[in-house]
């Protein structure tokens, strides 16, 4: 059976369309500009494979090739390693998406494009309830952090470090360490032309040992602080948060202090009780 070119791309692009959202949706990253884009390019790349002279691009070891300049446009990662890890991800969610679909179909005794649009469904809510099982396991490792100060806003993702143990001196306070680019819209104007050792107002400073370093961050306590363990922002713990400049090791983009990790499953608790 011959099938036109245009339908053979409009089906790769709805199923790379679906696999990349829900995948980037899992990562907390989600720019549907970018996932229309990414698909786009899976879709033509699926294309243009099926031509005599460009067999070779549908190698298997093409697919994580293919897969990792997918997560580079379309969950903005700052590191080879992160592309990498997006990559697969992405890699391994078009696989279970494919194979769930590829068995839902085989439900079906009259295959055709309803079978094909019913099945394809039921492979994306198989890959939503497999991506949510693992944000669910790994929530306690990660959360999404808003904050505002001074007027701005900052959003980002912070991994939770339990060998993170900085108190702020005074108030004894955890500490929140965040690259100073994330935090550009809450930092006070003229913020780097401070001199190495001075602060703004109402900004303190906190020594560290850590982070392939040693020195003393400028800290300040937000107006209010939010943390996402995947069921939607509550209020944090109170913390301050380090302004740690230039670039952290291995692609993090801030740490949190244990005991954020420590607030989500008490909240949890509280929650089952409350519903007991």
């Amino acid at each position: 059976m011959s099938v036109s070119v245009e339908a053979y791309f409009l089906t790769n692009f709805c199923m790379d369309f679906l696999a990349i959202a829900i995948v980037a949706r899992s990562l907390g990253r989600v720019r549907w500009r970018r996932v229309g884009i990414a698909a786009a390019l899976g879709a033509l790349y699926a294309v243009i494979a099926q031509l005599p002279s460009l067999r070779f691009l549908g190698a298997v070891w093409m697919l994580p090739l293919i897969s990792v300049m997918l997560a580079a446009i379309v969950l903005r990662v700052d590191s080879p390693r992160a592309a990498i890890s997006g990559g697969f991800a992405i890699l391994a969610g078009g696989v279970f998406l494919g194979g769930t679909q590829f068995m839902a179909m085989r439900a079906f005794s009259t295959p055709g494009a309803l079978a094909f649009a019913l099945s394809a469904l039921a492979g994306a809510a198989a890959l939503m309830a497999a991506t949510a099982f693992r944000r669910r396991r790994m929530v306690t490792w990660e959360v999404r952090v808003f904050l505002s100060a001074g007027g701005g806003e900052a959003r980002f993702h912070a991994l939770i470090d339990t060998g993170n143990r900085l108190r702020e001196p005074l108030s004894g306070l955890p500490v929140l360490i965040c690259e100073r680019d994330v935090l550009a819209d809450v930092l006070p104007a003229g913020y780097d032309a401070l001199q190495p050792g001075e602060a703004p107002p109402g900004f303190r400073q906190v020594g560290y040992g850590a982070l392939g370093g040693r020195g003393r961050l400028n800290c300040f306590q937000p107006e209010l602080c939010l943390v996402d363990y995947g069921n939607g922002f509550l209020k944090s713990p109170d913390m301050w948060v380090a302004v740690y400049p230039g670039k952290m090791p291995g692609g993090v983009r801030a740490l949190a202090p244990p005991i954020v990790g420590a607030a989500e499953s008490a909240q949890t608790r509280r929650a089952k009780r409350t519903v007991g």
